[in-house]
């Protein structure tokens, strides 16, 4: 099984009722892995197995976060609506989508039918869908930190600290998401102080290796664990 993410997958949270909607999967994009998916690859997996897809946090297919009350292609990729039940888990990480800290979503997918063009680029023209899961895009923070270049992005990080700040501050989060919040809110204005201190000569060249994995990243896999 791979996965396929898109930066764009969630259009709209409803945290009050539960409800998810936006795209798995976007059609017509050439991807880091150089495949792109061509619409109708998901014809026949949501006629034949539609029904027992799940939506899951970061790829659990084992620990299903929700189910689809709408998932189907349109022109623009693989459309869904997900009622995420109200668990303490579900409860944080709607939190997490209506503030920004989650914004994307993957597919985990298998290519079933395939075709390579001359220029390398693998088309996937059908494909068997498992699940749609939404993703921490900073399981490391660097990785949100960072233009393409490797050099951190200093009014990203800025942006970054603002909004988890302001969850903090104003959200009813558990104990237990405040103090992952509060630990990755410390990294991030440790980086922030170390970047406009260095020397001009060593700021681009983050030192990533450094880096911890993101406490949000840590604390929802730890809920998972835990059932």
């Amino acid at each position: 099984m791979i996965y396929k993410q898109t930066s764009i997958g969630i259009d709209d949270i409803d945290d009050v009722n539960g409800i998810v909607s936006g795209y798995g999967s976007i059609f017509g994009n050439i991807d880091s892995d150089n495949d792109i998916i061509l619409p109708g690859a998901y014809t026949k997996t949501l006629s034949e197995n539609g029904s027992r897809v799940r939506y899951c946090n970061q790829h659990r297919i084992d620990q299903p976060l929700g189910k689809f009350n709408e998932l189907r292609e349109d022109a623009k990729g693989l459309y869904f609506v997900a009622e995420v039940p109200k668990t303490r888990m579900g409860e944080d990480i709607l939190l997490l989508m209506k503030n920004g800290v989650i914004t994307e979503n993957s597919v985990g997918i298998m290519p079933i039918v395939k075709n390579y063009r001359q220029d390398g680029v693998r088309e996937l023209k059908e494909v068997k869908l498992y699940e749609i899961s939404c993703v921490t895009l900073a399981a490391n923070p660097m990785a949100l930190i960072t233009d393409a270049k490797g050099e951190i992005d200093q009014e990203l990080l800025a942006k970054r600290f603002d909004v988890l700040a302001k969850m903090i501050k104003k959200e009813n989060v558990s104990d237990e998401l405040g103090y992952a919040i509060e630990s990755e809110l410390m990294k991030l204005k440790s980086l922030f102080i170390d970047v406009t201190t260095r020397p001009a000569e060593i700021v681009t060249v983050p030192e990533v290796k450094q880096m911890e994995i993101s406490e949000i990243f840590s604390y929802l896999n730890k809920q998972i664990k835990s059932k």
